[in-house]
């Protein structure tokens, strides 16, 4: 279920003109021909399928986008490398790679509460809110997870830590870091220091649902950030972080669910 509904989300977020139909929006009838598994089906029947993976037909919005040309060259590589890897488990790593702030206040969300009260109350803290930076990179094949958490990632610390991740690697040949098209990222100083045998793969612009780093960060603050009740306690609100991704540096199952890399 979690790999259909990427796939699906994946195909209703892109023009369908880079599918060959002469088309601005999606139709029932469209996605039926070019999602493999929907094929022969009828709209009624695409409909209710897209209703069980939670695809609406909603109103959009305006915004403005430059779009990346090599969208599908960008993730063609990925894709190699994550066949390469497969193929090569001993001396092939890819892993995908993010970075994510969170605050001393906790954020708010849903919650379960009692109808006709104003809870769930999220309290704020009184001290000043405070912010925290986290690097954090996911083994595709493993769910394992390998992260820093520091006040700010500059250039001289985002190479300790690529430097760490490949000391976690001794008999590797080749670790593909899968990542986003952030400045820091592709600095002419960081190219010029890449810990070899670190090869960066960047992945297309403004397509964050490329990345299953993202669905990490919302299992975080679903599991810890959203309505947390550290108050004025950050040194603990940190530990919870920690430990919370420290659970994932064995690998899971679980995890590759959760980010959908694991197909059902």
């Amino acid at each position: 279920m979690a790999a259909a509904t990427v796939l699906l989300r994946e195909v209703t977020r892109r023009a369908p003109r880079l599918f060959g139909l002469e088309r601005s929006r999606w139709r029932l009838a469209d996605l039926g021909r070019v999602v493999p598994w929907l094929r022969n089906r009828a709209a009624g029947s695409v409909h209710r399928v897209l209703d069980r993976l939670d695809v609406r037909y909603k109103r959009g919005r305006a915004y403005f986008h430059s779009p990346d040309l090599a969208y599908d060259a960008k993730l063609a590589a990925v894709t190699a490398a994550q066949a390469l890897a497969h193929a090569h488990p001993e001396t092939v790593v890819l892993r995908y790679e993010d970075e994510f702030t969170y605050y001393r206040r906790p954020t708010v969300s849903r919650a379960w509460a009692p109808r006709r009260t104003d809870a769930p109350r999220v309290a704020q803290g009184l001290g000043a809110n405070k912010r925290r930076r986290i690097a954090a990179c996911l083994e595709a094949a493993t769910g394992r997870v390998h992260f820093w958490q520091r006040h700010r990632f500059d250039r001289k610390t985002l190479l300790r830590f690529y430097a760490a991740v490949v000391a976690a690697y001794p008999a590797a040949e080749a670790i593909f870091l899968v990542q986003d098209n952030w400045p820091v990222h592709v600095h002419p100083d960081v190219l010029a220091a890449l810990p070899a045998p670190l090869v960066l793969l960047p992945l297309p612009t403004y397509a964050p649902w490329t990345n299953p780093v993202e669905d990490l960060w919302r299992a975080l603050l679903g599991d810890v950030l959203h309505h947390h009740d550290f108050g004025d306690d950050w040194a603990g609100l940190q530990t919870a972080v920690a430990n919370w991704l420290a659970g994932w540096s064995e690998g899971s199952t679980e995890l590759l669910r959760i980010v959908g890399l694991c197909p059902d």
